[in-house]
């Protein structure tokens, strides 16, 4: 493994952070990280890129325990590298910010000057070397801030929510140039990002942060409260579209339910059941190949909630599923977990 983590815990004052028994990555892999804003995303992602020391537990770098200490951590920094979702530049051309992380390592001026052309060639930016860095877009400065990373040819290369504030080019740009890290050089990616149906379809393992625990295997539904009682002991959460979920057994008002996305299914002909508690109506608006199942991940939004539903191609064949069709979704009452 080139990560395990045992007895993880961060906490700020009297806050827990992050709680977290056990977690391990292996080498060359893709993994993502999906959760609210506020689960611990970033705070692992720091914790991982060696920014930040554990409150408690132990995280180990190629089967060695991480030592907190700068002289055992400057060279393990140079192997793992973050870009954080909001980076900053040096007010200095575009040439010259990528050239600080190559000098640190002591890469020949030749060398530097070969890989910060082929960096930007990889975000699309070729001929914006000589620019200076005040004048880029925010889209821009995220792919200048990745291929600086990437000319490091990292071990590890750790991303937070690449793309939640730059334009559709540039999110395809930083997609593409992030994936031709592990196809080149090996590197390892862990990837933090709201953008799940681009995890699905990259990600050799996709694993869910709520409230600093990691939660079911990552593919679940997470549906938020206010929950509030019904009748037949179900409970009731109203969607944003108006409609309603009814589950049994929630906890409390408050409790998160989690449903398999294996135990949803769309059909095209409306079927309800009598008592119609097991039925949603909404709109395919995506499908996407999921990389290591082989089956088809379908995002169905009610109102504008996403639900995830795993289905075969044969089951898309037969329902004739493409986006913006409208389904209805029966989902099992047995199948829903709690927090």
């Amino acid at each position: 493994m080139l990560f395990n983590i045992s007895d993880l815990t961060k906490r700020y004052s009297d806050r827990t952070i992050l709680d977290i028994p056990a977690l391990s990555f292996k080498k060359g892999a893709i993994y993502g990280l999906q959760g609210p804003n506020g689960a611990g995303k970033t705070t692992l992602l720091n914790i991982l890129a060696l920014l930040e020391i554990p409150t408690s537990g132990i995280v180990s770098y190629k089967s060695e325990p991480v030592q907190y200490s700068e002289p055992s951590l400057q060279p393990l920094r140079k192997e793992v590298v973050l870009v954080d979702q909001l980076p900053l530049l040096f007010t200095t051309t575009v040439f010259n910010n990528m050239e600080f992380g190559l000098k640190i390592r002591r890469i020949e001026k030749e060398e530097r000057k070969r890989r910060i052309l082929k960096g930007l060639e990889m975000v699309g930016m070729e001929d914006f070397a000589q620019l200076p860095a005040y004048q880029l877009s925010g889209g821009e400065t995220q792919r200048v801030a990745l291929a600086s990373r990437l000319i490091l040819k990292p071990e590890v290369l750790l991303l937070d929510e690449p793309t939640a504030n730059v334009d559709a080019a540039s999110a395809r740009q930083i997609k593409d140039a992030s994936l031709m890290a592990r196809r080149e050089w090996g590197t390892t990616l862990i990837i933090a990002s709201h953008d799940r149906d681009w995890l699905y379809e990259v990600c050799d393992e996709v694993m869910h942060l709520f409230r600093g625990r990691l939660i079911g295997a990552g593919e679940e539904n997470v549906i938020f409260g206010p929950w509030h009682s019904h009748k037949d002991s179900l409970w009731e959460r109203k969607l944003p579209d108006g409609q309603r979920i009814y589950l049994p057994g929630a906890p409390g008002p408050d409790a998160v339910a989690l449903i398999e996305p294996t135990s949803i299914t769309p059909l095209t002909e409306t079927k309800r059941d009598a008592s119609g508690a097991n039925i949603l109506e909404g709109i395919v608006s995506r499908l996407t190949l999921e990389k290591m199942s082989a089956k088809i991940v379908a995002t169905i939004l009610i109102g504008n909630l996403p639900f995830t539903v795993k289905l075969s191609t044969q089951k898309i064949r037969q329902e004739n599923l493409y986006p913006g069709r409208r389904v209805t979704l029966h989902y099992s009452h047995n199948s829903v977990k709690w927090l």
